[in-house]
């Protein structure tokens, strides 16, 4: 996971996360525009946030951000 939130931070993007009515939310942000996000399942935390970043990052990527 630190590889996907290193490569976030190289990229002058902010990774945050935060809990809304129960549920995991991750927020990628460029200044203060989010440019991605999504919300976890019930799924084991680490490898749940793993996978949505890896996720997250990727179609950014698809999208030149």
């Amino acid at each position: 996971m630190r590889d996907l939130l290193e490569k976030a931070l190289n990229k002058g993007l902010s990774v945050s996360f935060s809990n809304e009515g129960g549920f995991t939310i991750i927020r990628i942000a460029k200044g203060s525009e989010v440019v991605a996000s999504c919300s976890l399942g019930v799924a084991d935390f680490r490898t749940s946030v793993e996978d949505s970043l890896q996720s997250l990052m990727m179609d950014l990527d698809r999208k030149g951000i």
